[in-house]
């Protein structure tokens, strides 16, 4: 069996806002802060680690997007994220993809 970490890693992609904005309206876009790993968020959240889900969200970690985001990505619907999809959400970075890499 594989590791699960190692599938996640390889479902890690890039999503734009336009394509993403659908998952929002049904408040199933969570946005994952610079200091965790994207990966290490959807496995918490996979195997259903409440303890640690819940210090992220105590300590702002993660969250949804609030209204004053949601309207400037809608207003850039090109706009980048990295992402992992973790039945039901959609795990985002808060950090966009820098264009210069």
């Amino acid at each position: 069996m594989s590791n699960l970490k190692e599938d996640l890693t390889k479902m890690v992609d890039v999503a734009i806002w336009d394509w993403l904005s659908p998952h929002a309206a049904r408040a199933r876009v969570i946005l994952v802060g610079a200091k965790l790993d994207i990966v290490d968020v959807g496995v918490a959240l996979t195997e259903d680690n409440t303890q640690l889900v819940q210090t992220w969200i105590e300590d702002g970690w993660i969250r949804h997007p609030v209204a004053e985001e949601l309207s400037d990505w809608n207003a850039n619907k090109e706009k980048e994220f990295i992402s992992l999809v973790v039945p039901p959400f959609v795990l985002v970075r808060l950090d966009p993809i820098s264009t210069s890499e």
